[in-house]
């Protein structure tokens, strides 16, 4: 009996012990350090700076490029030559308004001492003016006479831009209102305000229309002399009988404006001449006759 409690203590034992055991394990397993974290970096992919900086420079150097052809001038050009055939140089010059893209404004021509002389106007494209140029100095004999000067309407065009979307603004809002409006008075009033924008718009349009075609052509005003001749030393034509006719047609009607004012003086100046003077003659004949009976001796008794 007494080895059967000393076998059951023992078994006791032993379990207690086998139960500590796994209870250490237990814990160790729990105090175990917990598994590092996966930081993520995420690297930054380095772009060409070189290639960038380039493309955003040649970028901004074609938009100064393009300000540069977008601005608006107005040519305008006066050139005189001497040529050695006036209406041909008319004829040539008018084939090189067309033959470039143009056209002939004006176009006149006279007769001063039996020499043809003209003057006329042409506009060509803004971007052949030069060529245009370059051309007509070559179909003179001599430039005498030659002047250019421009005029830059890029701010003005640009301000009618502006002025042109504030007044389509405009329009657009009175619309608005003019669909909303409820009585007759606010519909005339509106509408008043919207005919006087829409009058403004196509002025700003015109104005802008007009730019355009003033800087899109060049105008050039040519002037056309013929090559100055040598006077001969005794003129074609000449008829000695012819002037001797004119001197005396001339000295007739001299002789006759002479005799008619003669006819005037006598039949209608001097009538009234003495009509005129008859009061004063009258008048000077009584102061005389006064101061000669003033000035007579009384007569003797």
């Amino acid at each position: 009996m007494q080895k059967k409690a000393i076998m059951m203590a023992s078994i006791a034992l032993i379990l207690t012990l086998l139960m500590a055991a796994c209870g250490a394990a237990s814990e160790q397993r729990l105090e175990a350090p917990p598994a590092p974290e996966v930081v993520v970096v995420e690297k930054e992919v380095e772009q060409p700076v070189g290639r960038a900086y380039e493309e955003n420079v040649a970028t901004t150097d074609t938009g100064f490029e393009q300000a540069e052809m977008e601005r608006m001038i107005i040519w305008n050009a006066d050139i005189s030559l001497t040529v050695e055939d006036v209406q041909a140089s008319i004829e040539a010059a008018q084939a090189l308004a067309r033959r470039l893209g143009g056209y002939t404004i004006s176009s006149d021509s006279w007769l001063q001492d039996g020499q043809l002389y003209a003057r006329l106007t042409i506009r060509v494209p803004a971007e052949r003016f030069e060529e245009a140029m370059a051309q007509l100095r070559d179909m003179a004999l001599e430039v005498t006479r030659e002047s250019a000067n421009s005029e830059d309407v890029t701010d003005q065009y640009v301000d009618l831009e502006s002025r042109l979307r504030h007044l389509e603004a405009k329009e657009a809002q009175l619309l608005e209102f003019l669909e909303d409006a409820e009585d007759t008075e606010a519909v005339l009033a509106v509408y008043e305000q919207l005919d006087e924008t829409q009058a403004e718009i196509e002025q700003v349009k015109g104005r802008m229309n007009y730019l355009e075609k003033l800087s899109a052509m060049a105008t050039i005003s040519i002037e056309l002399n013929p090559e100055e001749m040598e006077p001969p030393v005794v003129e074609e034509g000449w008829q000695p009988g012819r002037t001797l006719r004119n001197a005396a047609r001339a000295l007739l009607n001299a002789l006759k404006a002479l005799v008619d004012i003669a006819i005037w003086v006598t039949i209608f100046l001097l009538p009234i001449l003495l009509l005129l003077a008859l009061p004063i003659i009258l008048v000077i004949w009584l102061v005389r006759r006064r101061r000669r009976k003033a000035q007579s001796p009384p007569p003797q008794e």
